[in-house]
This record gives C-alpha cells, sequence and structure tokens, in this order.
C-alpha cells in the first residue's frame, strides 16, 4: 500500500472484522481457480493467516485436513464433486461457534438502513445483534471511518456498548497528543548516543502529524542523494501515561531519478525549468505547492512577461528541473 510515495505498514483493512457471505464466496472461488493465499487475501483485506483460518469452515465436521492443506483439499473435492454445497458446511460451523457471519441479505439490509439513516436501535433489531457488532459491520462495508462516524449518524442507545466505546474514543481524542516520529531521515538530528538520526514532534491531529512526516520525507528525498538507507516513521496518539493507543507505521524507501527531482520533492521558493504549451522552454518560481492523491499541483504565478498565473500539475515521482542559484540567475 502506497502513501504520498512511502509505504504504510498497517493491518490490512479487513483486520478482524466478523467474516461475510459475500467473502466466502469469492474465497471459493479464487481458491477454485487455483489462485494462491497471499493473492486472494490482498483480494479481500485479510492477512494470508486469516484466509487460511477461514477455509477451515469449508470442512465438514468429522474430518481433519492440515491448515496447510485446505485450499488443495477444497480444489480436489469440488473438481470431484462440482455440485457439493460447501456453503451449508460453513453455515453449520458458524451454528455452533461465537463467531459471527454476516449474510447477503444483512449487507443489503445494511446498506439500505446507512442511506435511509435508520435508527440503530432499529437496524440492531432487524440484524439480531447488538450495536456495536452493527458499527463494526458498517465499518467493515466501507460505509463509515469509525464508530464515531456510525453513532453520529445512526445514534447509539446511551449505556450501551457502542455509546461507551464512542465517548471513551472522543475522550481520548481531547486529551491525547498525536507524536510523529522519523528515523533516518536526512536533515534531521542524531541525539547523543543514538544510533540514528532522529526526528520526534507532537501534533493536535493526526492530519497535522500526517502533514509533518511529510515534509521530513520531502527534505530528506531532496538531502538523500544515492543513499539506499530506509527511513522508518511512526504516528501515534497518545495520552499521559498511555502505553498503547493508535499507532500508523511506515517506511520510506528511495526510488531512482534520472536527472532533476521528484515533483514531490519541490518547495516554495525553487526555480524550475517547465516548457509551455507551444513547447518554449520557460523558467518559473515555485510560489506554493498542493499534494493530492499522488499528484502534486504547483502555483508558479506570472511567467516571463504574461500576467495569467500558471498553474502545473506533476505525478508525484515526474521529474522536474530545478536551477542553481547561478543558473537562475543567468
Amino acid at each position: 500500500m502506497q502513501f504520498n510515495g512511502h509505504d504504510r505498514l498497517v493491518p490490512p483493512r479487513q483486520h478482524g472484522a466478523s467474516w461475510r457471505e459475500s467473502e466466502f464466496r469469492l474465497l471459493a472461488a479464487r481458491v477454485r481457480a487455483g489462485i494462491g493465499l497471499r493473492e486472494i487475501a490482498a483480494e479481500l483485506g485479510r492477512t494470508p493467516s486469516a484466509v487460511q483460518a477461514a477455509l477451515r469452515n469449508v470442512v465438514p465436521p468429522g474430518e481433519r485436513v492440515r491448515a496447510n492443506d485446505r485450499a488443495g483439499w477444497f480444489q480436489d473435492r469440488m473438481a470431484a464433486e462440482p455440485e457439493w454445497d460447501w456453503w451449508s458446511v460453513v453455515v453449520e460451523h458458524h451454528q455452533h461457534s461465537a463467531s459471527v457471519l454476516w449474510l447477503t441479505d444483512d449487507e443489503h439490509t445494511a446498506r439500505e438502513a446507512w442511506g435511509d439513516r435508520t435508527p440503530m436501535p432499529v437496524l440492531a433489531q432487524r440484524l439480531h445483534t447488538s450495536e456495536l457488532s452493527v458499527a463494526e459491520f458498517l465499518r467493515a462495508l466501507g460505509l463509515a471511518e469509525s464508530l464515531a462516524e456510525v453513532a453520529d449518524r445512526l445514534g447509539a442507545t446511551p449505556g450501551h456498548a457502542l455509546a461507551k466505546r464512542v465517548r471513551a474514543a472522543r475522550d481520548q481524542d481531547t486529551s491525547a497528543s498525536w507524536v510523529l516520529v522519523v528515523d533516518g531521515a536526512e536533515g534531521t538530528v542524531r541525539p547523543r548516543s543514538a544510533p540514528v538520526k532522529r526526528h520526534v514532534s507532537v501534533y493536535e491531529s493526526r492530519a497535522a502529524a500526517e502533514a509533518g512526516r511529510d515534509r521530513v520525507l520531502r527534505w530528506h528525498r531532496r538531502n538523500a542523494g544515492d543513499s539506499a538507507a530506509p527511513v522508518w516513521w511512526t504516528i501515534a496518539q497518545r495520552g499521559v501515561g498511555d502505553m498503547a493507543g493508535r499507532t500508523y507505521c511506515g517506511i520510506y524507501g528511495p526510488r531512482d531519478t534520472e536527472g532533476g527531482v521528484r515533483a514531490d520533492t519541490l518547495m516554495v521558493g525553487d526555480h524550475i525549468r517547465v516548457a509551455s504549451a507551444d513547447g518554449v522552454v520557460l523558467d518559473a518560481v515555485v510560489e506554493s505547492v498542493e499534494h493530492s492523491a499522488g499528484v502534486v499541483v504547483v502555483d508558479l504565478g506570472p511567467i516571463a512577461d504574461s500576467r495569467v498565473r500558471q498553474v502545473i500539475e506533476f505525478d508525484a515521482a515526474e521529474r522536474v528541473e530545478v536551477l542553481t542559484a547561478e543558473r537562475a540567475e543567468s
């Protein structure tokens, strides 16, 4: 997974979420087609170990198949008995376990209720489960980013688990800060007795911490030269005395660039050389830079004799010629 040009080491999007019928049917189709578990896991947003564990649900109770053999066993069984009702086996497993199995009908119900803003108590009753389970289901479906967003849209019964969880998260957001740590970046300081250069800063929000990280990494990319050393970053939400909390980590690895600098390293004040629409090469000064989804938008202001401001979009990895001070003045 990429994030502004550097890898993010975060759990898959469905990590820890209850399995859905649609996921099991996709899993079965991919295994029958001979696709590897890693590829299936990436498509489902699960870990390979979670996919392997899910396959035990297609093995009938009473039969024993080793974890590493389940995919092959399922392929062989379906080849020998194409009409075998493996789905009933999955349902039977969940009837005798504490784990939740969301059916396709449940998905339709949840999506419709989300669009209609159906009150949470009503939706929980329709799905025959708790408000917290419903909220986690809606988040797994990609309809909401957080439990708080679900509660804001559909409500939450005071005193129930969902309301308590949301209240605790909001209290945490109010009292905690976001800490950014970047190890190994050029342009940062190496503390005494530390093995690597380290940057540490504190912010009021995750967005501000991510912006701080991006600034540090852009400066690193400009100054790292040919260095192939990785740069590790961590953004963590912590309050006073907290030993755990929301934590996001990643690693930036340099990418080779033949000449020029990457567009996502441009800074205000840089003198760059660009070609106009008619092919004329012009020199300009960067007046502002914005980064969005792999695209860098650069405002150059008026160029040459024009009174019209020039705004150019670059791909993040696109090479841009930056002039030295001597060349810019010549």
